[in-house]
């Protein structure tokens, strides 16, 4: 693995951690930015070691995905689930969508983003290498 992929790796870990220590906390708005955060970073690695490109500044996992080429290997249902957690970048770190974020991020909807990232980030590490 290249060192630069695996800054992108390390900071993926850290990220998840983070989502992990949100939860136990009971901060549950931050648990899905960080799982966003999460997959946006290992996807952004994938960019690096696949393609042999700086990754762009972008927050779409799907596209992301798409750009690395690991989209091909992904199920119907893991492509979704990218989709479906690519907004929770925007509305963390904006006002006015923190009340809206706030009422989404639920303890068990947290919980249930957490188990879908955590599986979908063992299942990109394992193809990384």
């Amino acid at each position: 693995m290249k060192e630069q992929t695996q800054h992108w790796v390390n900071h993926a870990e850290y990220d998840l951690d983070t989502a992990e220590a949100m939860f136990r906390t009971g901060r549950y708005l931050y648990v899905t930015f960080m799982c966003q955060q999460a997959i946006e970073k290992i996807l952004k690695g994938f960019i690096v070691e696949w393609k042999n490109v700086y990754p762009p500044y972008s927050h779409n996992l799907r596209r992301l995905a798409e750009i690395s080429g690991v989209d091909a290997q992904m199920s119907d249902e893991q492509l979704k689930f990218l989709d479906d957690l690519t907004p929770f970048c925007v509305m963390a770190r904006y006002p006015a969508y923190k009340e809206k974020m706030a009422a989404i991020a639920t303890p068990d909807r947290s919980k249930e983003y957490l188990s879908r990232t955590k599986e979908m980030f063992e299942w990109l590490r394992q193809k990384i290498n």
